[in-house]
């Protein structure tokens, strides 16, 4: 069927009745009301014409007046189909039509009822709806007006029926008529009042919950702890945007409704919690296994079908702000301390120095005071290595282009042929956040661990693959420094990364611990990868969308 003839369709089926769309406009409300009561309208009236037509005396309808009746029936039933006409047009204007359609009711029921013998009939009781409709229409005060003016007729009425056509008078029952519309009036006038100020407070709380509701998300959206809230099945009523970088959601991922579809750990976690409930702390690893994060669990309630807050932090952001303490706490020790050791040991390199200059002195403790004087000079080569750890407490971001960076650092500070280093960049354009400083020494400590590391081999030395690229699974940027050489021993490896650790004589031990530290500063991951021949480094970095958030 095509679209036009539905249309048309419908539009003849509600051409007298009022739209009852599930979703209608504030215009479409304040015109139901007029709908219904012309519905009203159709219906007496209709009624009305039917007992004409079916030539049936039915007592009281038309005893005093059987033409009148008639008249008045069917005027009351083509009035009620122009009105429909003009509702569907909504012309005149609203206000304007309701009182055109509530005088037209008092004036037809009530010919009718003087028509039927008057106030004995019970037709007036058909004139309490146009009064209550008169209230509910918004009119106001108008309702008691026409009541007034209803019960006056009503009373004339009476009076032309006692004195001109010898009807019984019925001056109780027309009091009694008359007080019932008063009071309908009245009654009408007070519960449309309150039903007003009770539709006044509702929206007004409405409004005061979608400003709550919004200033929630607003608030929850900018945390920088992820969050998320479930009800007592798990599933998801509200996850913030740091939950779903930190758990690597993807669009279709973050449209599911269910805990288990965002991580089979934490759902499980999450049920194991539902079971018996504590404030411990729960760790999980994601599907990558290098991302570790710390959950913790808050009910919205103490019954049992209440919901549920999910607390998730990224344990190397709080590694990274337990190192930020420990480093202020570093450098406040290395700056009272230092002055008080370089002054002995100044001491100490000076009267080796002057020792070794005398004439006096022979060869074998010569090499005693040689022994002292690079000794001397490696403690003070550790106390300026402690001391730069200790001078940057905070990393200062900056976005830096790794191709470019790299390039330059091997033109400006390593004078090597390029022939030793292999480039291997999975794209040029890689960006990450990364403090420039930091970044310069970790990266010239691995490059230096691997010049000294890398075996010469038919005169000549194979090069130091710097690869860098994008992780397939966490999706995070990496830069990779390989040398081929000897391989770290396995006993060694639980000790890689700790101070002052040294496989040789001259070294401090404190490269690879500081360039861990620093990578941690920056919310980055410093890992050594096993290989058959030589050693890999891989830096980490932290993702930049959640830098960015």
């Amino acid at each position: 069927m095509p679209q036009s003839e539905t249309k048309e369709k419908t539009a003849k089926a509600s051409f007298l009745l009022p739209d009852f769309n599930p979703v209608i406009s504030p215009e479409q409300k304040s015109w139901r009301p007029l709908h219904l009561l012309n519905l009203y309208r159709l219906l007496i009236s209709g009624i009305f014409v039917a007992i004409i037509f079916s030539n049936m005396q039915i007592k009281p309808f038309g005893s005093t007046h059987t033409e009148l009746f008639q008249i008045a029936s069917f005027g009351y039933l083509i009035a009620s189909i122009l009105n429909g006409i003009t509702i569907r047009w909504r012309w005149p204007n609203l206000r304007l039509q309701t009182h055109i359609h509530i005088i037209l009711d008092f004036c037809v029921i009530i010919l009718i009822m003087h028509a039927s013998g008057g106030v004995k009939s019970g037709v007036g009781l058909l004139l309490l709806l146009p009064i209550a409709a008169t209230s509910i229409l918004s009119l106001g005060r108008s309702s008691i007006f026409y009541a007034a003016m209803v019960t006056l007729v009503l009373l004339i009425d009476q009076s032309y029926l006692n004195l001109a056509l010898n009807v019984p008078p019925a001056y109780a029952q027309t009091g009694l008529l008359g007080s019932i519309i008063f009071l309908t009036a009245f009654l009408t006038n007070y519960l449309v009042k309150k039903t007003e100020e009770s539709v006044e407070i509702a929206s007004q709380r409405e409004v005061d919950l979608a400003n709550m509701e919004q200033l929630t998300q607003f608030i929850m959206q900018r945390m920088q702890t992820a969050v998320i809230v479930v009800d007592f099945l798990g599933k998801i009523k509200l996850v913030n945007d740091t939950a779903i970088n930190l758990l690597k959601l993807t669009k279709t991922l973050k449209q599911q409704t269910n805990l288990y579809e965002y991580s089979l750990e934490l759902g499980d976690l999450f049920q194991s919690w539902r079971t018996a409930p504590n404030n411990k702390d729960q760790n999980i690893k994601l599907d990558n296994g290098l991302t570790e994060l710390n959950i913790k669990f808050a009910a919205l309630g103490n019954k049992t079908n209440s919901g549920t807050v999910i607390f998730i932090e990224d344990n190397a952001e709080l590694a990274q702000q337990a190192q930020q303490l420990k480093l202020a706490s570093l450098g406040r020790l290395t700056a009272s301390i230092a002055h008080e050791l370089r002054n002995p040991l100044a001491a100490i390199r000076t009267a080796g120095e002057l020792l070794n200059e005398s004439p006096l002195l022979e060869k074998t403790d010569k090499r005693l005071t040689t022994i002292i004087d690079k000794q001397s000079i490696r403690v003070n080569e550790i106390i300026d290595t402690v001391l730069d750890l200790s001078r940057r407490q905070h990393a200062e971001f900056e976005n830096i282009n790794l191709f470019q960076w790299i390039k330059e650092f091997l033109n400006d500070y390593i004078q090597l042929p390029q022939e030793r280093f292999y480039l291997k960049f999975e794209n040029e354009e890689l960006e990450v956040q990364f403090d420039r400083q930091h970044l310069h020494q970790i990266f010239n400590n691995l490059i230096q661990n691997a010049l000294r590391h890398t075996i010469e081999q038919d005169n000549h030395f194979r090069p130091i693959v710097i690869t860098a690229g994008i992780d397939a699974i966490i999706k995070n940027t990496y830069l990779q420094v390989m040398n081929y050489g000897a391989s770290i021993p396995e006993d060694d490896l639980p000790k890689l990364f700790e101070p002052f650790f040294t496989t040789e004589a001259t070294g401090t031990g404190l490269g690879l611990y500081i360039s861990r530290e620093m990578a941690v500063c920056n919310s980055a991951k410093l890992v050594y990868i096993p290989i058959k021949e030589g050693a890999c480094f891989q830096l980490n970095f932290a993702d930049s969308r959640r830098k960015k958030a």
